[in-house]
């Protein structure tokens, strides 16, 4: 159970991302009309935004996030409970480093579509300041695919799409809030927005296999696929999210990334200990209660109609998280020097990071049944042009 500050009710920081405990993320909510008719219309904005130009769409985006203002949050404790072996401390440290902030929230249907909105603005940021790159297609079908979700979550079939004009007046109602066309952006800003969307996905897996669970368990098999589904394209989105944070080469994240995760460096901005990925709470929540907890002991008795996009589930977790995250290791150095989780840092990260992907496919896989083959038989560099469609033990170099 959490603690909270009695009392302490305040409006959204929008200076942060601000994101829910893992706990309070669910497979669905029951909405007030005037909330369901709000993030509806905020959703509809989205997706149509999505389809414009990207020069468009930041506009429309940051007006639709004044439209979901006031979002009322309530900090949590001092000291709060995590579900999970992970340390209060760990994970506000990690919030800390990376500008996040987890919080209570009266209406969370508004939380949870206010984070996705400030995550796709960082998107943007990262991606105006880039050349071509096939993981920005695929980061982009993420949040596609997670707008979705949050329609089927939030019960929102029974409204209608949004209509064009309102589109178009959007567009026109903020033009000071473009971004830069070619923006120059520091390594670790970089580092930071690539990291909201990695978290944002990890709190739309949350989301999917909850509803998963719950579809398996009331033998409502069609939506149990439709969620298999969402899941392994947001793995593959997932994957897609951790190239483009480590866009820059292993001379900069040297000297300008990696001394900021690590204690006792005057340029650290870490308090506790060095930052691990395994201090990151959603994700830590992901594996250890939703996937250990919820997740296999249905896995072992998965029906025979779902083993297909069962199948590619798991190869999603193979082939888009963990390969790109062991990928942009190798480009870092991860071969050579070793990772920065304290019990780990005598091997290689890229060592680490292999005993990680060993853990997790067993856990997904418990009987082995997955063949280890990639997925439509792609080779390394068509799989990131191609995949449309991650969940990983995220540990940073």
């Amino acid at each position: 159970m959490f603690l909270l500050n009695t009392g302490a009710s305040m409006p959204l920081n929008l200076g942060n991302l601000c994101l829910l405990p893992p706990q309070d993320l669910l497979s669905s909510y029951s909405l007030s009309q005037p909330v369901a008719i709000q993030v509806h219309q905020a959703l509809a904005q989205f997706q149509q935004a999505l389809s414009l130009e990207e020069s468009l769409q930041a506009n429309i985006i940051n007006a639709t996030l004044q439209q979901l203002i006031p979002v009322t949050v309530i900090p949590l404790a001092k000291e709060f409970s995590t579900d999970t072996n992970l340390k209060y401390q760990q994970v506000q440290d990690f919030d800390r480093y990376m500008e996040v902030q987890h919080v209570k929230a009266e209406e969370p249907a508004k939380l949870i579509v206010t984070s996705l909105l400030r995550a796709y603005l960082g998107f943007l940021e990262i991606s105006r300041c880039l050349t071509f790159n096939p993981n920005q297609a695929s980061v982009k079908s993420g949040f596609k695919t997670y707008a979705f979700l949050l329609r089927r979550a939030f019960g929102l079939d029974e409204y209608n799409s949004i209509n064009i004009d309102d589109i178009e007046s959007l567009t026109n109602s903020h033009p000071s809030l473009n971004i830069d066309i070619n923006p120059t952006l520091s390594p670790l800003h970089v580092w930071k927005k690539g990291h909201w969307v990695f978290l944002v996905f990890s709190q739309a897996l949350i989301i999917s296999l909850n509803r998963l669970v719950a579809a398996i368990g009331n033998d409502k098999l069609d939506q149990a696929k439709v969620e298999l589904e969402t899941t392994t394209e947001l793995m593959y989105a997932s994957g897609a999210a951790m190239k483009l944070t480590g866009n820059f080469t292993r001379e900069k994240y040297e000297s300008e990334i990696r001394p900021t995760m690590t204690i006792g460096n005057p340029q650290s901005l870490v308090q506790s200990d060095n930052l691990s990925g395994l201090m990151m709470w959603n994700h830590d929540y992901l594996i250890n209660i939703i996937c250990k907890q919820k997740l296999l002991p249905i896995i072992k008795n998965i029906p025979t109609i779902l083993e297909t996009e069962y199948e590619k589930f798991v190869l999603a977790y193979k082939w888009g998280i963990s390969d790109a995250h062991k990928s942009i290791c190798a480009e870092f150095g991860g071969g050579e020097i070793g990772s920065l989780i304290a019990a780990c840092e005598s091997s290689a990260a890229i060592k680490t990071l292999e005993k990680f992907e060993h853990s997790r496919v067993k856990l997904l896989d418990p009987m082995g049944l997955v063949k280890d083959s990639c997925p439509l038989n792609l080779d390394s560099e068509s799989k990131d042009f191609s995949a449309k469609n991650s969940i990983e033990d995220y540990s940073l170099s």
